[in-house]
């Protein structure tokens, strides 16, 4: 095993740095750009002395790093399993100027030992031109023994917070990239669809030429003051935006959004494939003089073309831990000329001022008002004010400064959507069904307020209805229709109404009614018995619970895989769908997989070799068998190549139940 000193600490675990304070120098407000080389007199860190001393959180406070780097690559049609150990002294030297060693050629041999024909990206997030080590110029074949093993450990520890690699695959070929042309026209498909606007935006970048970015926007919606927009040119970037990449953020981007309805309108019909060197010839176009961007807007099925122009700028300040302001300037832009406005915006929704935030302050509402209305006139934040300064966001109004009085609600499964907008009615029925513990009502509202109505219309299960712009499950109440109104009163429609409309971009609600798209249960358990990895799975039975508003309905799932000796925890399940927790757990494997490499240096990264297996049984069922007979406690089962061991969870601890070589074996051993 090799291992190096820490180039950060030097080996003692501990470093001393220049403080933050001298970032900006000797001033109480500072500029977030400047950098000064001098120290703050009344710094609360260093207390004026330039230099602090704090735990080197790079080698762990270890003093030494490791010098290895293993991949492995998994069929996961046969179970089998390759893997190399690089160390120092077994790499192979790197041939040209560059001298890197890209993962491609050494993935590629591994592929062909387990019979891999293409890899499957979505798990992980490893490439094939990544770089698995870079000789510095000093390394030369020459060199004494011991000196080229030094540069080669150098080299290698750069992957020490990463040492392992994963590459997935089967036997087939993987499927060819979509063509960027036809996936441009698939995203401005679905932008009709769901009653949104497609931006392809164009920025300067004060470092190197034209970033690309494309995303989903509500019409109306200012410019973002930042740009995420990383790729160099058109058809990058539409490979590198997915229809979930492109939804992402869209909740901080409409915030301040107009506020319609959704009326239908007829589709006006996508072409099916766009000339990408045109249309971004037609976006470049615009960047004329010093115009710092140009954005491209699909809407009504059309594109509208427009330069992005500054208006000012916007200042914030934040507090440092050396007790500084630091202040930061960000240039504001807008668009040199609007889109007309979209055809499908319906009727103006009113809204109302949010009584919990004061637009264009830190004062929010104090925690002593949570659960009353009144604030504690003794409270030590807002001194009975019912206001506190806060650096988070309003958690009413999501810092719109508005609470709606309607929300539109789309419902899709991305080839038929539903629309619908909601609005309270003083004479709708919304019968009490329970009282919470403090006896304040639980209403339940009608049939036409519940969301899980939806998933038959798309033929889904309730459980498989998801938040589409953040991919969180649809809460229960939300799906039953279930209100707790806090005040006397108060019409639980309109509460209902308002709180969900006012966390909203535009006052819209977008649901996903679909099956996670999630590889089965059986591939991640022999991706786990082929990297001896124990996969863990906590599932979780509500029947007992069923009709009571005020709990879980339904089962809950978890999973996700840890080294075979490492101890099994307590985790209480959240997924209302085993095919929600695969998902989940293939979406986190890389850390996963970073968790399951021990953290001393001196022990080596797992390095599996295995052969074909025979595949592994579906174990969902005989688990909701074993959740049926212990209803409310969550049941753990531990898979690994040693068997399969099952657990109860208790209030703070797991309790054995069986150990054996199958989960048949096991649940036959309880006698249920």
């Amino acid at each position: 095993m090799s291992t190096v000193d820490c180039d950060d600490c030097g080996g003692l675990g501990f470093r001393v740095r220049r403080c933050q304070c001298t970032w900006g120098g000797d001033r109480l407000i500072v500029d977030g750009g400047e950098y000064r080389d001098e120290a703050y007199a009344d710094c609360r860190l260093c207390g004026g002395d330039g230099s602090v001393a704090e735990p080197c959180h790079r080698c762990g406070r270890g003093g030494r790093r490791r010098a290895e780097l293993v991949v492995t690559v998994v069929n996961l049609d046969t179970g089998a399993a390759a893997s190399r150990r690089l160390v120092p002294g077994r790499l192979d030297p790197p041939t040209g100027r560059e001298r890197a060693r890209r993962a491609g050629e050494l993935v590629g041999g591994l592929c062909a030992t387990v019979g891999v024909r293409g890899l499957r990206p979505r798990w992980g997030r490893r490439d094939l031109d990544d770089t698995l080590f870079w000789l510095p110029p000093q390394w030369r074949p020459e060199l004494p023994e011991r000196q080229r093993w030094a540069l080669e450990a150098e080299a290698l520890a750069r992957h020490d917070h990463d040492p392992w690699w994963i590459f997935v695959g089967r036997g087939s070929a993987t499927p060819s990239p979509p063509d960027p042309a036809v996936e441009l026209s698939r995203l401005c498909g679905l932008a009709d669809l769901l009653h949104l606007d497609l931006v392809v935006e164009a920025r300067r970048r004060s470092y190197d030429g034209v970033g690309w970015e494309l995303r989903y926007e509500l019409p109306g919606s200012p410019v973002p003051l930042d740009s995420h927009g990383r790729a160099r040119d058109l058809p990058s970037a539409i490979a590198d935006t997915d229809f979930r990449a492109a939804m992402c953020g869209l909740d901080e981007r409409g915030r301040r959004a107009p506020l319609y309805s959704v009326r239908a309108v007829p589709p006006v019909g996508v072409p099916p494939i766009m000339d990408l060197d045109r249309f971004g010839r037609a976006v470049l176009a615009e960047l004329v003089g010093d115009a710092p961007g140009a954005q491209a807007i699909w809407r009504d099925g059309r594109w509208w073309h427009t330069a992005l122009l500054p208006t000012g700028s916007v200042e914030s300040l934040h507090e440092r831990e050396t007790g500084q302001i630091v202040r930061h300037v960000v240039e504001t832009l807008r668009r040199a000329g609007e889109p007309p406005d979209p055809a499908w915006w319906g009727e103006p929704i009113a809204h109302r001022p949010c009584p919990d935030c004061r637009p264009g302050s830190r004062l929010r509402r104090c925690n002593c008002r949570l659960g009353t209305s009144a604030p504690d006139p003794d409270c030590p934040d807002c001194s009975g004010a019912g206001l506190a300064p806060s650096v988070g966001c309003c958690s009413t109004c999501r810092d719109s400064g508005r609470i709606p009085a309607a929300v539109s609600v789309t419902v899709t499964d991305l080839r038929q959507v539903s629309h619908e907008t909601w609005r309270p009615d003083g004479s709708e029925p919304a019968p009490v069904v329970a009282h919470q513990p403090n006896g304040k009502p639980v209403h339940q509202l009608g049939a036409h307020r519940r969301l899980a109505r939806y998933a038959s219309s798309f033929g889904v299960r309730p459980a498989d209805l998801t938040r589409l712009d953040t991919d969180w499950p649809v809460d229960h109440d939300l799906l039953d229709g279930i209100v707790t109104v806090h005040e006397p009163g108060v019409d639980p429609v309109r509460q209902h109404v308002e709180q969900l409309a006012a966390g909203l971009p535009g006052a819209r609600l977008f649901v996903l009614a679909a099956v996670p798209d999630a590889p089965p249960l059986t591939d991640l358990l022999r991706l786990a018995h082929a990297l001896d990895l124990a996969a863990v799975l906590t599932y979780c039975d509500h029947r007992l619970d069923a009709g009571d508003p005020r709990k879980i309905q339904g089962e809950r799932w978890d999973v996700r895989l840890i080294a075979r000796d490492a101890p099994v925890g307590a985790e209480f399940p959240f997924c209302a769908s085993v095919e929600a927790a695969v998902a989940r757990c293939v979406e986190y494997l890389d850390c996963h997989l970073v968790a399951s490499v021990p953290r001393d240096p001196d022990q080596p990264v797992p390095a599996p070799q295995a052969a074909p297996s025979p595949p592994l049984p579906d174990p969902t069922e005989l688990l909701r068998r074993v959740g049926w007979h212990y209803a409310g406690q969550p049941v753990v089962a531990a898979f690994d190549r040693t068997g399969c061991r099952l657990w109860l969870t208790g209030e703070d601890t797991l309790q054995p139940l069986a150990r054996a070589a199958t989960l048949d074996d096991a649940v036959f051993a309880l006698r249920l």
